[in-house]
């Protein structure tokens, strides 16, 4: 889908190097630019000493990996010359730094104009909390996506790093439409900022749809409670899920299986509103019929009668779910001793894809001299630009 793109990362743990990984999927030529001797932090993040952390291989697999020293004039020329032949270029960077450095936006769009540059930030370049540092957990906060995910009166840090991999789906997303755009358009380039306060709030447009129009301020049950989503103990002590949505067939349904149309004629929880108006009282309801038999049961009837239900997995269950090992959504990446098993990418097309076989996680500064030469540079001079022989 993206053969003969080439993408120049200059990035670090999650949201610009996540970015990479997803347009690396579709067959663009990704280089990962590294610092030489430690690279990415995420190579020995929680202080792995492996060759290859798993923290790393998750958002790096397919890329090649380039180590410059652009601290030096002859790595910053070196980096430049990368630039020159390449579609896109992709930093996660507090704003400014690399401007200061000679080779940021600022520079490398006038003199490429053809280049899509993606600026991925904490907070934005603008306002006066730009330059403050920024992580996952400070996006979620900021942005009110955490108030949806805890009790605010005694909040806890939950979950995988949402903001994180949101900036980097919603960059790659840019990043894709930059590039239609530039063949529509007579190879005209374009300077994309993406913020993690920015994706955060651009992943909630019902809940800040809702504040604008009425002043409604969600909370970690706002959408259970208008979906009619729920989670239930059943006998076994194993959990399941149920969303009945708005269809009322789905409410029908659930009460015949549970045998308890009882709860139909009950004003409280008829007509759908007064499901809203009292959830919890519902949810007890259901949860002391459902905790009288199996979860495995319960869900043999529930999906036989087409309510939408199912299991909550723990990871190795979902692992392990025969759909999804029907769907193949884990693969192997690379051969022999770099073989490594991998989520796959999220989707599926009737276009070729790259082998994930021919896709292994790269080893600090592995495709350096290959990367460099082709750019041009003679031997010497990457010793010069990397500290190395090569």
């Amino acid at each position: 889908m993206l053969e003969g793109v080439r993408i120049i990362e200059m990035a670090n743990v999650i949201s610009g190097p996540f970015a990479g990984m997803l347009l690396a999927d579709m067959g663009a030529d990704v280089i990962k630019v590294e610092a030489p001797g430690r690279g990415d932090a995420f190579r020995i993040w929680a202080g792995s000493d492996e060759s290859i952390a798993p923290s790393f291989a998750a958002y790096n697999r397919g890329k090649r990996s380039v180590t410059l020293d652009t601290r030096t004039e002859a790595g910053r020329r070196a980096y430049v010359r990368l630039v020159a032949g390449a579609d896109v270029v992709l930093d996660n960077f507090r704003p400014g730094v690399l401007d200061r450095s000679g080779i940021g936006p600022g520079r490398l769009c006038d003199e490429f104009p053809g280049l899509v540059y993606c600026s991925i930030s904490g907070l934005g370049s603008t306002g006066p909390d730009r330059d403050l540092p920024t992580y996952d957990a400070i996006a979620q906060a900021r942005s009110g996506l955490w108030s949806q995910l805890t009790d605010l009166s005694a909040p806890e840090a939950v979950g995988p790093p949402i903001s994180d991999q949101l900036t980097g789906l919603y960059a790659a997303q840019a990043i894709l439409g930059a590039l239609v755009a530039r063949g529509l358009n007579g190879g005209k380039g374009q300077h994309i900022e993406v913020s993690m306060l920015g994706a955060s709030l651009a992943f909630q447009p019902h809940a800040v749809a809702e504040y604008l129009a009425n002043g409604t301020i969600p909370d970690r049950t706002s959408r259970a409670h208008v979906s009619q989503s729920y989670a239930f103990v059943a006998a076994d002590g194993k959990a399941l899920a149920i969303h009945l949505s708005s269809q009322p067939k789905f409410w029908a349904a659930l009460l015949d299986v549970l045998d308890r149309p009882d709860l139909d004629s009950d004003p409280r929880f008829n007509p759908r509103k007064r499901r809203h108006e009292n959830y919890d009282a519902l949810h007890d309801e259901l949860q002391r019929t459902i905790g009288t038999r199996p979860r495995s049961e319960w869900l043999k009837a529930l999906q036989a009668a087409d309510v939408p239900c199912g299991p909550i997995n723990r990871l190795d269950e979902a692992l392990a779910d025969p759909q999804t090992r029907a769907q193949n959504l884990v693969s192997v990446f690379g051969r022999g001793e770099r073989a490594m098993q991998l989520v796959s990418c999220g989707f599926k097309t009737t276009a070729a894809l790259p082998d994930p076989a021919d896709r292994p996680v790269p080893l600090l500064g592995e495709h350096t001299a290959e990367v460099l030469r082709e750019c041009g540079l003679e031997d010497s001079e990457l010793e010069a630009v990397t500290g190395a022989k090569n």
